[in-house]
């Protein structure tokens, strides 16, 4: 059975909803991760995890056969805001 257009752009819709869904979800787990730092007087900036998360994500691009360099760039947007929230909450 043929999809027509409309039809594929509600499924695409319904995905952009999930992902703005998973968005915020993480976003609320990273004010976690700021409230215990600022408990634990760590710093936002973990260059470690970030190169952990960075490497992950690479191979699961590969994986499902998306580009490397365009998951990475998504991610890097994500983990740059991620770390402009914590540091708003720790200066609070």
């Amino acid at each position: 059975m043929e999809s027509s257009i409309e039809t594929l752009r509600d499924e695409i819709n319904r995905i952009d909803e999930s992902i703005i869904k998973l968005l915020s979800a993480r976003m609320e787990v990273a004010k976690k991760i700021a409230a215990l730092k600022k408990n634990k007087g760590i710093q936002v900036e973990d260059k470690a995890r970030e190169s952990q998360l960075f490497l992950k994500i690479q191979r699961e691009a590969k994986e499902n056969l998306i580009d490397e360099d365009f998951v990475s760039e998504i991610f890097g947007l994500i983990v740059s805001h991620s770390k402009k929230v914590q540091n708003k909450l720790l200066e609070d």
